[in-house]
């Protein structure tokens, strides 16, 4: 779904106040800085939700060209997900800033700048498949059961040290050069065999709830 389908209320901030209440430069170290680059032009506003947000059940947002006013979204508060959450635009970098903490069961990022000015806490997979203009940026401590880095595009960060499994793609790149243990070697096999998509299998699989290790508690 859109933004706008997923949050109760969205207020639309003039940008020069928006600017002020939120410097999305500093929360995005720099990779949002000008807007103006990322968008083409500025934005008239940002569009914020005022307070925290909690979702039960699981969450995809996301949105593709032409769906959604191109500007910032920001969550002025914490978002909970009772459930897995999926981010997911399509050829469009459309960015969410939560000011506060984000915490969900598992979580999918794909094509998409997601920007946290507090903790991330993941219960399950943390899963990341950017392109070259996607940003994932978590300016809090970092917990999660697994991180899947599955391209070597996009950029992440992590200000504080990352508290997980490090996995990776069998012949992929994996950010901050760090150890990290082949995901075809961790996850059940079913998910490298046929054509379909990893990532759209783990994610069917978050939401029916059903095993993606190896061996029962691997992670």
């Amino acid at each position: 779904m859109s933004f706008e389908q997923w949050a109760q209320s969205w207020e639309s901030v003039p940008m020069a106040e928006a600017t002020e209440r939120y410097d999305i430069g500093e929360a995005s170290n720099g990779l949002l800085d000008d807007l103006d680059d990322f968008f083409g032009e500025e934005p008239e506003c940002f569009f914020v939700h005022r307070g925290d947000v909690t979702v039960e059940g699981p969450l995809v947002m996301g949105n593709g060209p032409d769906e959604a006013v191109d500007t910032v979204y920001v969550i002025d508060g914490d978002l909970t997900v009772n459930g897995p959450m999926r981010f997911l635009n399509m050829d469009v970098y459309t960015p969410l800033y939560v000011t506060g903490s984000v915490t969900a069961r598992d979580l999918f990022l794909e094509d998409c700048n997601l920007i946290i000015g507090g903790s991330l806490t993941v219960g399950g997979l943390l899963m990341t498949e950017l392109t070259d203009g996607g940003m994932f940026v978590v300016r809090g401590v970092t917990s999660a059961g697994a991180w899947l880095e599955w391209s070597d595009s996009g950029e992440v960060t992590f200000a504080h040290d990352l508290k997980t499994r490090r996995l990776r793609a069998s012949d992929g790149f994996y950010h901050e050069q760090a150890e990290a243990e082949d995901a075809a070697e961790v996850l059940l096999p079913r998910f490298f065999d046929g054509d379909e998509d990893v990532s759209d299998q783990l994610w069917e699989a978050a939401l029916e709830g059903q095993p993606i290790w190896r061996v029962c508690g691997g992670r």
